[in-house]
């Protein structure tokens, strides 16, 4: 599932940012990528509707890698199942 997740951020961020897949990595960071808070809001909101998850508003605010946000929605599918 990791994968699945993984690849369906960078996708969504691929879009949004006019960039390839290829150049985004689990380590870039958000702010290497020029995402923005309010593009990181809109970026896990895409995933939160893909997976049927809700990453904590708290936990939003912790967010700064690809990485962060892959790990995050997978510890909460684990945590539905």
């Amino acid at each position: 599932m990791k994968e699945a997740v993984e690849q369906a951020l960078k996708e969504s961020i691929a879009r949004q940012k006019m960039l390839a897949v290829e150049d985004i990595s689990l380590d870039s960071s958000l702010e290497e990528l020029d995402i923005s808070s309010l593009d990181a809001i809109s970026l896990v909101f895409d995933i939160e509707d893909q997976y049927g998850v809700e990453v904590p508003n708290e936990e939003l605010k912790k967010l700064r890698t690809v990485r962060d946000i892959v790990e995050g929605v997978n510890q909460l599918l684990t945590e539905q199942t």
